[in-house]
């Protein structure tokens, strides 16, 4: 898989197999608690059109290899090894 395959998986859906589901959504994007950090108040925004993300708590987004790197504090290559190779995230189709 090349990097524009792996960007084309879903935030959504990788949000999803992590347990986390927006408190507030519509067919364009969802906001939601956000995975980087404790809130009470969502300020996590998911584009569902443009498959991007971003957080207003502390002005980072970006595609889901960025929210891997996030998340995980990795580099950008390790970030897209871990999503290439786990099996549980629903890859686009070919």
């Amino acid at each position: 898989m090349d990097t524009n395959d792996i960007k084309q998986i879903g935030i959504r859906d990788f949000l999803a197999c992590s347990g986390i589901t927006p408190t507030r959504e519509n067919e364009s994007g969802g906001m939601y608690l956000s995975p980087l950090r404790e809130e009470c108040t969502p300020s996590f925004h998911v584009d569902y059109h443009k498959n991007l993300w971003h957080d207003f708590g502390t002005g980072k987004g970006g595609s889901i290899i960025d929210l891997v790197m996030e998340q995980r504090n990795c580099s950008f290559r390790e970030a897209a090894a871990y999503l290439e190779k786990d099996p549980q995230f629903p890859f686009p189709a070919r």
